[in-house]
């Protein structure tokens, strides 16, 4: 008898804690690539990132929803998992504990749960940060500098001699190693490559909202940055900007997602579009965060006008209406 699950996951075959553990499995690459870097601070801030949003679920659905047993699908240890890797190497765990709190009680638990959200945990917590702590989420670290430095656990401030300047480079095996100056786990082009093959693998990889995505993305560089064209700055930027991140990952969470093919291929196109805005003429601190968090809320809307068509009606809105 198959085994029934919460939604979005209700007529999925494979189980869905079982697929966030896969999803878990493709985010591992870019999280050794970011320990390679930038020391066990990334992996000490993961482990509370996830250990917090865990318990938090836990605790606070099992007060707001007691008629429900805890469904433990590992959700909030990805959106945990994802916060880490989202922010610098310098960020403290204290403003990452905060972030996550965030995320569970008022982003995913206020609203019903795993299933129920309407905006992505992850992005959610990371655009909190952005607003409570902007000094800790401009302090980038340059690769292999400060690695020791265990302070900025507790301060959020990194050591003079590791900060520089956010810097570009020409040289491909920095490009796609993801030895650039950026977020701790967004940078390495080859291993989110390693991810996206795992969620192919699997048969987890949805391609109409990232398709849309990144065709807004490629052929909307060239319009908005006539003046400052470069193959290899293209790439530069879509490595520290965390354009593959949002991609692979973001625009592949069926939750926060349109239900339509259509729906996910417009989202994407959105989303793409707005990355441009925000870089181009907005501030690029906001980028990679909010085009997916605009486009979550009006995922309903999606939803209700791009929608299948159930069988015999024509347009089903309109039935409902009458």
């Amino acid at each position: 008898m198959k085994r029934k699950q919460l939604a979005p996951h209700i007529h999925a075959d494979q189980p869905a804690a079982e697929r966030y553990v896969y999803v878990l499995l493709a985010l591992l690459p870019a999280f050794l690539g970011a320990i390679f870097y930038y020391g066990i601070r990334v992996l000490i801030l993961a482990a509370a990132s996830m250990f917090v949003f865990f318990m938090s679920d836990y605790m606070i659905s099992s007060k707001l929803y007691p008629e429900m047993p805890f469904h433990v699908d590992y959700s909030s240890l990805v959106s945990g998992f994802m916060l880490a890797l989202m922010v610098p190497s310098s960020t403290s765990v204290w403003a990452v504990i905060l972030a996550a709190l965030f995320g569970s009680v008022l982003v995913k638990q206020a609203f019903g749960g795993a299933g129920a959200n309407i905006f992505n945990p992850a992005f959610a917590s990371r655009a909190f940060l952005e607003f409570a702590f902007p000094t800790q989420m401009v302090a980038a670290e340059a690769p292999f500098k400060g690695i020791w430095n265990l302070t900025t656990l507790l301060t959020g401030k990194p050591s003079a001699e590791s900060m520089i300047q956010p810097v570009t480079s020409t040289k491909w095996l920095d490009i796609f190693s993801g030895r650039l100056v950026g977020m701790a786990g967004v940078t390495s082009i080859v291993l989110l490559a390693f991810g996206f093959l795992i969620l192919m693998e699997r048969k987890l990889f949805r391609f109409e909202a990232p398709l849309g995505y990144f065709l807004a993305i490629v052929f909307g560089y060239v319009p908005f940055y006539w003046d400052s064209l470069h193959f290899s700055l293209f790439f530069t930027w879509l490595s520290v900007g965390g354009i593959l991140l949002v991609g692979i990952f973001a625009l592949n969470d069926c939750t926060t997602m349109p239900l339509d093919p259509k729906g996910r291929f417009v989202f994407g196109l959105g989303a793409g579009l707005l990355t441009l805005i925000l870089y181009r003429f907005g501030n690029s601190n906001y980028a990679m965060i909010f085009p997916v968090l605009m486009m979550n809320m009006i995922t309903p809307i999606f939803d209700r006008y791009l929608r299948p068509r159930v069988f015999s009606k024509t347009a089903w809105h309109r039935e409902v209406e009458k």
